[in-house]
């Protein structure tokens, strides 16, 4: 950086162009408002609901992009100890910058990235209240500034989520994939024809932060900036642990209990083998899935968490797969999405305690102690639901 008063006026182009949140009692206190099934509806899970439109269902209780940035900006003003604010490595395909905040100056790196999916947006919310807790002034935020360094994306897509732009059929953000409504190479399923690309599949695992990673050989073809940015980000940083957060759709366990989150690892064995490191890569996986048990174990004693595991591919570009062939410990965690407005309270504050229990153990190197029967005993997500309403 040149000067104080560039970054600073970076900073104002930027805008134009809580140890844990909140005690179980608060917590609890807030699954009333959202779980109240209707009396008319035959019940599909238990509880049954909430469901999108139950209440008002908006994204006025979700930071824009504008937003986002200057609540940013005043928590770094009046954070406690080191903080930066910075644009990732590249630009969305809109000329938007992706807001990077740096927590702490410890040995360890951690990086958290959210919203990679433009309309999985409450996890946003979550990273927002993890940068508000660690930046602070408690014993755990100290703690955790101490011992590492914490990089946290809390809206990769930034244009899938709010840009002011339509796709080919006229459908207007927020959606899945980013903007790019002109497919130059591997127009497949990770294409949406003329809206953009799904973000989640498009993470090199290479040398090479540009490479595709479904084109054969060494190459700068990649077409998603946004993920080249992360790749990036995760070159510069190293981090020992990755975690990536999203939402699903709404599922049921065995017994008809609503689950409100799924989580997994790393699985891409098959690549690991063509790559000549199953050795090391199942290394990653139990730490990935140590990583796993801190969470499971943490919100275990939450009665409104309900966790499984989520029933993922093996494609290795998914940002999962790729920054475990990678080396980092990986960790997938999909909170419950596309619910009523006024429940997603619940869901930020679910994913906010999975958050900081993992930086908390990473921390103080619990983690790599952590038992992996909790990961072992983990139930297996059941099937989808739909709204009785409709």
């Amino acid at each position: 950086m040149s000067s104080d008063s560039q970054v600073k006026q970076s900073k104002v182009s930027r805008r134009s162009g809580r140890k844990r949140l909140i005690g179980l009692a608060a917590a609890v206190a807030l699954v009333p408002m959202g779980f109240t099934a209707s009396a008319s509806a035959e019940p599909q899970s238990t509880p049954n609901g909430p469901w999108n439109g139950e209440n008002s269902s908006n994204l006025a209780a979700i930071h824009s992009y504008e937003q986002l940035w200057s609540t940013l900006e005043s928590i770094e003003n009046h954070a406690k100890g080191p903080f930066d604010l910075s644009p990732a490595p590249l630009e969305s395909n809109t000329g938007r910058q992706i807001p990077v905040v740096t927590i702490g100056d410890g040995p360890t790196s951690v990086m958290y990235i959210a919203n990679q999916h433009g309309n999985e947006y409450v996890v946003s919310e979550a990273m927002l209240d993890i940068v508000r807790t660690i930046s602070g002034n408690s014993p755990t935020a100290h703690s955790i500034r101490d011992e590492m360094t914490a990089t946290i994306v809390p809206r990769v897509n930034v244009d899938g989520f709010d840009a002011d732009v339509t796709d080919a059929s006229g459908a207007t953000t927020p959606w899945r994939q980013n903007y790019d409504p002109t497919c130059i190479l591997a127009c497949d399923s990770f294409y949406e024809d003329g809206r953009g690309y799904d973000m989640n599949r498009f993470h090199s695992y290479t040398d090479n932060a540009f490479d595709h990673p479904y084109v054969e050989g060494d190459d700068n073809l990649n077409p998603v900036p946004g993920s080249i940015a992360m790749r990036l980000l995760w070159e510069e940083r190293q981090p020992e642990l990755v975690m990536d957060f999203h939402h699903q759709g709404s599922y049921v366990d065995d017994d008809g209990g609503l689950i409100t989150a799924s989580t997994m690892w790393p699985n891409a064995l098959e690549e690991a083998e063509k790559l000549g490191i199953s050795e090391e890569f199942d290394d990653t996986i139990i730490r990935s899935k140590q990583a796993v048990s801190v969470l499971l174990q943490e919100l275990d004693q939450y009665g409104y968490a309900n966790v499984t595991r989520y029933p993922s591919t093996t494609t290795p570009g998914i940002a999962r797969n790729a920054y475990g062939l990678l080396g980092s410990a990986s960790v997938l965690f999909e909170m419950r999405g596309d619910i009523d407005a006024k429940s997603n309270g619940y869901i930020a504050k679910t994913a906010e305690k999975a958050g900081m229990s993992v930086l908390e153990a990473v921390a103080n190197g619990e983690w790599l102690t952590a038992s992996l029967e909790p990961v072992e005993d983990i139930r297996e997500r059941g099937d989808f639901i739909t709204d009785p309403h409709e």
